[in-house]
């Protein structure tokens, strides 16, 4: 079997609101992945009633990251159950040099050879206008980005409430955006060496990111 032929494992990299959440949702869809979102992993584990889960949720709010055996520990959690011929998506991991040893490692054991890390390419500035202005529905989850001098929003797929996320706060956004070049750059650097890595300018639409990304997973 050829690589083409093996399920395809794409790693999506991007700093925070360059859109990774809706492209992940696109790429699920048309590729039939398996989802593995660390943010969705550590969000559902902060609502549980233990002391990691309070500690996780403070640290979140403050911007600042959870240390690597978590994240590794939900995400491997749930690949040990998915079938070794379904491909697989990871959306928020790695977010260290030490977690994409660690990832690389996994996937080798589990022989998922054919892997695309694709990094949807925004800057700094771009993000943190997007981030300041990001609401996400209390009741559906759905985001969107609203002007801040609307203290409410309704959604527009269910009706709940649009609210903004307490991780989404200036100071938080500065210092995710900070280790985003300090920490993750090094992961971008690591799957560009192996000839892994995929950039797609994520300054454009919607539609024409996806576009981008499909040209250069198919082509």
């Amino acid at each position: 079997m050829n690589e083409e032929q093996k399920p395809l494992n794409i790693i999506l990299l991007g700093i925070s609101g360059s859109g990774k959440g809706t492209q992940g949702g696109i790429l699920r869809e048309r590729y039939n992945l398996e989802y593995i979102g660390t943010g969705d992993l550590l969000r559902q584990f902060s609502k549980e009633d233990n002391a990691v889960a309070r500690r996780m949720k403070q640290e979140l709010a403050e911007g600042k990251l959870v240390p690597t055996w978590l994240p590794f520990y939900l995400w491997m959690n749930k690949l040990a159950h998915v079938s070794e011929k379904k491909g697989v998506l990871f959306d928020g991991s790695p977010r260290k040099i030490m977690e994409a040893e660690l990832l690389e490692d996994v996937l080798d054991w589990y022989g998922r050879s054919n892997i695309k890390a694709i990094l949807i390419d925004v800057s700094p500035e771009e993000s943190f206008r997007r981030l300041i202005n990001r609401r996400t529905c209390e009741k559906c989850g759905k985001s969107a980005y609203i002007s801040q001098e609307k203290t409410e929003a309704i959604c527009e797929y269910c009706g709940g409430v649009m609210r903004i996320r307490p991780e989404d706060n200036p100071e938080a956004i500065k210092t995710r955006i900070k280790w985003f070049h300090d920490e993750v750059s090094q992961v971008i650097d690591f799957f560009e060496k192996k000839g892994q890595l995929i950039r797609i300018n994520g300054d454009q639409s919607v539609d024409d990111v996806t576009k981008d990304m499909i040209k250069a997973i198919e082509g």
